[in-house]
């Protein structure tokens, strides 16, 4: 470790031109592809590539094709939309969205067009012959008279299509519903433009004033995702702008006149406008009574162009307007450049090691920003200090480098080989999150030990050559009041450092408890920004509608023997007895309500249904059918779905599918209502009816929007339990074995990871308070919690075995190492805290979250760093004092520490 350290010192200190030229022209190779390394359009199957769930739905696409909904929730001024006019809306929208480009993609079957409106039963009668309407009154009877003449099993349907305060006696509604069927796609775009077309059509409906047509489903979310994408892009930008502003502070030299003062404030007050100019969008998104409307809708261009020239203002006149404030531009833009530079190194070797971005991955520049601010804060801060103290600028280099950079590879290593043991999960985008973790670690370690040093070197040693090098002030910024703040914190663990470490033990007791009320929770509506009327049509739609979604179960195998038809008829009627799955009642029992293969084949069988066929039934009798809809086991009912494809292809299509003559496919479509809660119990009852088909030698599973989506939260769940013991394992073996050799005290090792597992712990305590459900935005948390903590905590207990070298007592040592690099730790926190604190003004809720989590996360390891690991440091070393034995060997250190000429 002590050897690396010494050799980048001696390459940066004799040939910095060559590590800028090198890091330059790395940065421009990489740089080509990390713009290509983009989100995946699937990420479903970067969480579960193996889930038959998933395999089961992009089989049911391609075999059947992919079919959506599109909801249409109309309201009425008059409180009730059974109605003159709401009948002629609903004949407008059928006439409207059948004559628009929509047409081409509507999907009509038999029993069930493509357009199912509230108004239905009126519609029918309408069609049977029915005059038109002319009152209200009117309207009311017709649908009593049509609900009444429709089949048993689409009353319960069409009902749902009216709001929770319907009367249907006297026929009245506050809201109705329409659903229209289109055909989809497993391609991302596709299934947005299909739903925009259709949406589209939806509200170019003329409709009588009183009555209003709002479009919803999930793909419309999908193709409202521009604005979703530009806001990130906006905030995350503003992040940028709030690190830029607090970095600049951080680094501020003491401006020596009343000029240099007035120049630095006027800077700061340039670049708070600047700030102000790109946060304004989203405040006025958020607060749309406060602030002008015109200012939510400013495009990005302009708002960031805006800003960052007000920024480049400031630093142009702090660098040519005085000599100190040269400084503060110089390490706070090399700071932030040395940062753009690692995120394009990690996503240039992303793009050509997996093509693609997994979810998870995106959110790996807020570690590298987090861990560069920290990384480039404590670099900067010893060479100031030593810089300032006279040292000469090679030698305060080379001392910068091999102190903090001894601390650095340490926290690198660790924190590196943690995340590395996801690269064998068999979840990918655990695995492509643990192994860009890593290689984005190591070149922020490398980065901030050669780049920014050498370019520091570079224009240092001209100012010293020609006698301008100003070191006065150096030690201002941090130091002169977090350094101070930090230092008067060590009363804690110098006076009461057992109460401290009890304290914290007691909080993590209650945190853990408080972590098993911590709810798994996800839905695509989250995602809907606060302010888009969409959201507000969903909840609408959530709370006054118990509409049903479409479930799916897919048998696969040779489904035309009588075995396999007997099986799939025993788990159709089964179904009806599961939780959530709509059904009606008939004098033959209780039935599921949907388009599945059983069902479409009874109606075919039953003299009583309005679709019975002749042929197919004669067909069946002579195959075996007999008493109950029954086949004998051994029959092959091939020829009877030939005959009901021979006369209906379109209706058997969507049920049947065929390969080489063998009939081994069969869709169940089940209406069901379990909701993005209740799917996981869903699949389960699905699963559990569906046994005889199993028995009866065939495979079949339950899929759903909503189903995998659970599954991708779990999986992602439980993965995480397991990746985070693992990381925090690994972690804890390296530090052992690297104390053991460096000062032979292995328990260091445990007393400097134990404060980051308290972290973890407190943070998701913290989020079960907070009521913040885990979820795959939250999900990442005790990752970047690991990804920051422990690099904390190895500073701290770095700079203190230093400091036990100069001072007799542990008291003083404690003081001085908080005031030193607690200082610094303070200053990285509040950069990283300030900037990513952005995302709570977001209008998406999972961004909210992840901001303020995000935010507490990054203040609880500074607090575990500066009050925990202090009082357990200060208790580790009067044990051994007590116990008559030195904690810090003298002689092991200083061979640590020792200067290099």
């Amino acid at each position: 470790m002590k050897t690396l350290v010494n050799a980048l010192a001696s390459i940066v200190r004799r040939a910095p031109w060559v590590v800028i030229a090198v890091t330059i022209v790395v940065t421009l190779a990489l740089g080509s592809f990390a713009s290509q390394y983009l989100p995946s359009d699937d990420q479903n199957s970067s969480f579960t590539p193996d889930a038959p769930e998933l395999t089961a739905s992009a089989q049911i696409a391609e075999t059947f094709g992919s079919t959506a909904r599109l909801q249409v929730l109309t309201s009425s001024t008059t409180g009730d939309v059974i109605t003159l006019d709401g009948l002629k809306a609903a004949l407008a929208l059928e006439q409207t969205v059948r004559a628009s480009a929509a047409s081409d993609i509507l999907v009509d079957q038999p029993q069930s067009p493509a357009i199912l409106s509230y108004m239905t039963p009126v519609q029918v009668l309408l069609q049977a012959g029915a005059p038109m309407p002319t009152t209200d009154e009117e309207v009311k009877a017709m649908y009593v008279a049509g609900l009444d003449a429709v089949p048993v099993e689409f009353r319960t349907f069409l009902t749902a299509l009216l709001s929770d305060d319907a009367d249907l006696e006297a026929a009245t509604a506050e809201l109705g519903l329409s659903a229209i069927s289109y055909l989809s796609s497993d391609d991302f775009d596709e299934a947005a433009i299909n739903a925009e077309i259709v949406g589209d059509a939806v509200l170019a409906t003329p409709s009588p004033e009183s009555i209003t047509n709002e479009p919803f489903s999930i793909e419309l979310i999908f193709a409202s995702g521009g604005d979703f994408q530009t806001e990130i892009a906006r905030l995350f930008a503003s992040a940028g702008l709030i690190i830029l502003l607090v970095l600049a502070t951080i680094y501020l030299v003491k401006p020596q006149t009343v000029t240099d003062r007035v120049k630095f404030a006027i800077g700061v007050v340039l670049m708070l406008a600047g700030l102000a100019v790109a946060v304004a969008p989203s405040l006025a998104l958020i607060f749309p009574d406060t602030f002008p409307e015109s200012w939510a809708d400013a495009p990005l261009a302009n708002v960031l162009l805006t800003a960052l020239m007000l920024y480049a203002a400031a630093f142009l006149l702090w660098t040519f307007g005085g000599g100190r404030l040269r400084r503060t531009t110089s390490d706070t833009l090399l700071t932030f450049l040395t940062i753009g530079f690692a995120i394009q190194w990690m996503n240039g070797y992303g793009y050509l090691r997996f093509g693609e971005q997994s979810q998870m991955v995106q959110i790996l520049p807020i570690l590298l920003i987090g861990l560069g601010v920290d990384y480039a804060i404590h670099m900067s801060t010893r060479y100031r200090q030593e810089l300032g103290g006279g040292v000469g600028v090679d030698r305060s280099i080379a001392i910068a480098i091999r102190t903090v950079g001894v601390a650095l590879v340490l926290a690198t290593v660790t924190t590196a080989v943690g995340f590395l043991t996801n690269v064998t999960n068999d979840i990918p985008a655990l695995a492509e999150f643990g192994e860009l973790a890593a290689v984005g670690i190591v070149i922020s370690f490398l980065l901030m030990l050669t780049f920014v040093p050498a370019v520091r070197q570079v224009l240092d040693r001209r100012a010293e050559k020609h006698d301008r090098l100003q070191i006065a002030g150096l030690q201002a910024g941090e130091a002169r009041l977090l350094s101070r703040l930090m230092g008067k914190l060590s009363v804690l663990p110098r006076k009461a450092a057992t109460w401290t470490v009890i304290g914290s033990l007691v909080v993590t007791g209650f945190a853990a408890y408080g972590m098993t009320g911590l709810s798994t929770e996800f839905s695509f509506l989250d995602f809907v920004p606060t302010t888009s009327p969409l959201r507000g049509t969903a909840l609408t739609l959530s709370d006054r509608f118990d509409f049903p979604e479409t479930t799916s179960v897919l048998v696969t195998g040779d489904v035309a023997t009588g075995a396999a038809w007997n099986g799939m008829l025993a788990s159709y009627t089964d179904t009806a007895d599961v939780e959530h799955v709509q059904s009606v009642d008939t004098p033959q029992g209780a039935f599921p309500t949907g388009n599945s293969l059983t069902s479409v084949m009874l109606r075919f069988l039953n003299p009583e249904s309005e679709t019975f066929d002749q042929e197919v039934l004669g067909v069946a009798v002579g195959a075996g059918l007999g008493q109950g809809g029954i086949f004998p086991d051994s029959a092959d009912i091939t020829a009877v779905y030939d005959k009901a494809v021979e006369k209906y292809p379109d209706v058997m299509a969507s049920v049947l599918a065929e390969t080489d003559g063998l009939y081994d496919a069969a869709l169940f479509n089940f209406d069901t209502t379990a909701g993005d809660s209740g799917a996981s119990d869903l699949a389960d009852g699905l699963n559990k009816a569906f046994v005889p088909v199993r028995d009866a030698g065939l495979s079949s599973v339950a899929t759903s929007s909503a189903i995998i989506s659970s599954l991708v939260v779990n999986t992602l769940r439980d993965s995480q339990v397991s990746s985070l013991v693992l990381t925090l394992g690994a972690a804890l073996l390296l530090l052992v074995v690297n104390f053991w050799f460096e000062t032979r005290r292995p328990m260091l090792g445990v007393i400097t990871t134990l404060p980051v597992a308290m972290v973890v712990i407190w943070v998701f305590g913290l989020m079960a308070t907070f009521g913040i459900p885990f979820g795959p935005v939250t999900a990442t948390i005790s990752a970047l919690g690991i990804g920051i903590g422990i690099p904390y905590m190895i500073h701290v207990t770095h700079r203190y075995l230093e400091e036990r070298l100069e001072w007799d007592n542990e008291d003083d040592a404690i003081e001085h190492t908080l005031t030193h690099t607690g200082g610094a730790l303070a200053g990285s926190a509040l950069t990283t805290m300030a900037g990513f604190g952005i995302l709570m003004i977001s209008t998406t809720i999972p961004f909210r979250q992840f901001g303020f989590v995000l935010s507490y996360t990054i203040l609880l390891a500074l607090i575990a760093a500066v009050l925990v690991l202090p009082s357990m440091l200060v208790l580790w070393d009067r044990w051994h004092r007590r116990h008559g034995d030195k904690a810090v060997e003298p002689d092991l250190l200083q061979g640590l520490m020792e200067e290099t000429p």
